[in-house]
């Protein structure tokens, strides 16, 4: 069995009010607010701020990890990659195997699975999954109101008293939703018929758990959509509390998947199942964990959420236009 050993989130410190938005472009606001990068902060930066949270929260030294995955729908490069310059910064070079996921919000769970997947293998007996994202919007769009960005972490190994997964289920289809052209502008695609397939496919990668869902006291279902989690377990019949970062993130694209996996578990008690389910172009993969009795990192996620500066909105497209390749 693979366990979570630590874990770890990372958001920037600055804020918009959705409100501020559409004040802005004469739209409808939609409630909440969205982080926003500061001008020197990028998937790389966000990356290595999680990793260093999760890895001092497992307490080992970077040195130690076999190996280090990287997921993110906005790496500003075609040729480069993350998870090189994310382990090299948490001091694990040498003798690590790195990969990055990318081209979907669902890579997050790709980058976990396949980092299971060596653990059982014998390839690696601890391994770092990060999902960073920078979400990128014109100005206003219906995207602009949602785009966030933040990093999440997970170190997982054999042993760990975190979490233990307990198992998983995947789901994959044709659908794509959102879309990202090369050097293109987002596109979003019809919000009622994208939800329609999300519930779809997420409710179809729980039922992959065999069970397992059924003993689910959280979970963390992330969606573009804030409100898209709660129909999902509707659609299910389950009866667990569901916890997003939306309102106070946005759609943090690959990273919210881990952001609001992260913030269950810091939630649950010792004992507790939680769900997690990713959603992306290709369709969803689910997790099921159950809590251990490790203390919650230093620096929660709601601690993050509750740190905060509120920017003007000619700040926020300097920097989200800025962001995204520190």
């Amino acid at each position: 069995m693979v366990n979570v050993r630590g874990c770890g989130s990372y958001l920037p410190l600055y804020r918009i009010e959705r409100e501020t938005i559409a004040d802005q472009h004469g739209g409808y606001a939609r409630g909440g607010e969205v982080s926003v990068p500061a001008h020197d902060e990028g998937v790389v930066s966000l990356g290595v701020g999680a990793a260093k949270n999760a890895i001092e929260h497992a307490g080992i030294e970077g040195a130690n990890l076999d190996a280090v995955y990287a997921a993110s729908t906005s790496d500003p490069f075609d040729e480069r990659g993350i998870a090189p310059h994310v382990a090299s910064a948490v001091g694990a070079e040498g003798d690590v195997a790195v990969a990055d996921f990318q081209g979907s919000a669902r890579a997050a769970t790709s980058a976990v699975l396949s980092a299971v997947d060596a653990i059982e293998g014998g390839r690696a007996e601890d391994a770092l999954v990060v999902a960073t994202d920078v979400r990128q919007a014109d100005a206003g769009t219906s995207a602009e109101q949602t785009a966030g960005a933040g990093a999440a972490a997970l170190v997982l190994g054999a042993d760990g008293d975190v979490a233990s997964i307990d198992g998983s289920g995947t789901n994959t289809t044709g659908f794509v939703g959102r879309f990202q052209p090369a050097g293109g502008s987002p596109v979003p695609g019809d919000g009622r018929f994208n939800r329609e397939r999300y519930v779809e496919a997420v409710t179809g990668a729980l039922s992959g758990l065999g069970g397992l869902d059924d003993r689910a006291d959280h979970a963390a279902l992330a969606a573009p959509d804030g409100r898209w989690g709660g129909r999902a377990l509707s659609a299910a019949d389950l009866d667990a509390e569901h916890h997003s970062t939306f309102d106070a993130v946005g759609d943090a694209g690959a990273a919210s998947v881990l952001l609001d996996a992260v913030a269950a578990l810091e939630n649950a008690g010792a004992g507790e199942g939680v769900l997690v389910a990713s959603f992306g172009p290709g369709g969803s993969d689910a997790l099921a964990l159950t809590r251990g009795d490790a203390d919650e990192p230093e620096m929660t996620t709601q601690d993050y959420v509750d740190s905060k500066e509120y920017v003007t909105y000619a700040k926020h497209r300097a920097y989200r236009d800025a962001g995204g390749e520190a």
